[in-house]
């Protein structure tokens, strides 16, 4: 792609494919939904006998079926909308850089300014003709990359439903969300002056920039010449930097190393906020109003010997290491809920099983993750251990549920220091 190809671009077109898309999406979510609702086991309890069990299976299939193309489709709206936010973020910058150059009586030839040779002023020319020859080939740069990976993103989606599996649909639409990831991060200039960068932030729209601090906060807050306010709005004010604790989650989310426990999920967020300069809160692990470790804890060694009962709570506290108890041990000090439209990275998500589920009552909290980026078209993407995984699609987890648990409501807190 070249700079003609880039500035007459329409990024709308994909836009709209990737709206269709949506649509047929959501069209096969609904459907799976509504057998979620009323779960394979109604239909076990009205109809036992054999041809009941052919049913149940049939019902089963489809819905599975469904939900891969549910899936493969948000892999696709996800690559496309990433790919238009590139090249409208792209098509900024190039705007910027040609206005700067025109203004400074530079003549542009191909993809780059070159010097008048009667030029009045050719020694502060040149300063801005370096500048803003940078800015064309790293938009174009930019541009040209996103472009291949949301193409090889979008050729890995194109899969029969008929031949492969749930599981085969969700790895190529992680791959896609991955490869929305870098796309975005293609359209930062680094690596430049931060002249460059000031330059390249100045150019980009309100929305572009709120986006670009949503997906990629922690490659921004790298950036040298990225204006001081939106550093501190990027690491936020409630007590811990919502920036480290997206790289701390990052950097450990296989790390099995901090694994003590069955279940480590919430233990892998309590981990991430306090590296993140979350205070503990409390005297004892035994309070039941703290949210700490003992010195063993910080340590990740596990203090329960084999035998009945456990001695957990003598390491950890209950908040710190239980999905629900930490819920409310944020909600009641000083935390609030921000629902999924106002999530950004640094936020904790928690998910709720909306019907009793074994030990499980409904609207506890079963499972808890770190927010670390939230993509441009809305998807939220978080890091978390037991299973252990980073940036995935909270839309892929929001669609599943299990035929007889039934759906499960998720809920995102941003916790604050209070105490």
């Amino acid at each position: 792609m070249d700079l003609n190809q880039l500035r007459s671009a329409d990024p709308g077109r994909w836009q709209t494919v990737a709206d269709d898309l949506l649509t047929s999406a959501k069209n096969c979510e609904e459907a799976v939904s509504e057998i979620h609702a009323n779960g394979t086991k109604r239909l076990e309890d009205s109809w036992p006998d054999y041809l009941g069990e052919l049913v149940r299976q049939r019902v089963t299939d489809v819905t599975g079926r469904l939900e891969e193309v549910a899936v493969l489709l948000r892999g696709a709206v996800t690559a496309l909308d990433t790919l238009e936010d590139a090249a409208r973020t792209a098509q900024s910058q190039v705007r910027s850089a040609i206005d700067t150059g025109i203004i400074a009586g530079l003549r542009l030839v191909g993809d780059s300014f070159e010097l008048p040779e009667d030029h009045a002023d050719p020694a502060a020319a040149t300063t801005t003709m370096d500048h803003c020859n940078t800015l064309i080939k790293d938009a174009l740069d930019a541009a040209n990359k996103a472009d291949e990976d949301v193409a090889g993103a979008l050729r890995k989606l194109n899969i029969s439903v008929d031949s492969s599996s749930l599981e085969e649909a969700r790895r190529q639409q992680g791959e896609a969300v991955q490869a929305a990831l870098a796309a975005i991060r293609e359209t930062l200039p680094q690596g430049q002056s931060p002249e460059i960068v000031a330059q390249w932030w100045s150019s980009l729209s309100d929305t572009g920039r709120r986006q670009l601090m949503l997906a990629v906060p922690v490659e921004l807050n790298d950036l040298n010449g990225i204006p001081d306010n939106v550093k501190a709005e990027l690491r936020g004010s409630n007590g811990y930097d919502a920036v480290k604790a997206v790289e701390y989650a990052r950097d450990h989310w296989n790390d099995t190393s901090i694994d003590i426990f069955e279940n480590n999920c919430a233990n892998f967020v309590s981990s991430a906020l306090h590296d993140a300069g979350l205070d503990e809160k409390g005297s004892s692990t035994l309070d039941s109003n703290g949210w700490m470790r003992s010195e063993l804890g910080e340590r990740h060694i596990d203090f329960d010997p084999p035998g009945p009962g456990s001695l957990q709570g003598l390491t950890h506290s209950d908040t710190w290491i239980n999905a629900q108890k930490q819920k409310e041990f944020f909600l009641n000090n000083g935390g609030q809920e921000v629902g999924i439209a106002g999530a950004r990275p640094g936020d904790v998500l928690y998910f709720e099983h909306t019907r009793s589920v074994g030990s499980y009552s409904p609207g506890d909290a079963h499972h808890t993750a770190l927010v670390t980026a939230v993509l441009p078209n809305g998807d939220v993407l978080y890091t978390q251990h037991t299973t252990n995984g980073k940036d995935l699609s909270l839309i892929d987890r929001i669609g599943f549920a299990d035929q007889d648990g039934g759906t499960q409501k998720v809920r995102v807190v941003r916790p604050k220091e209070t105490w």
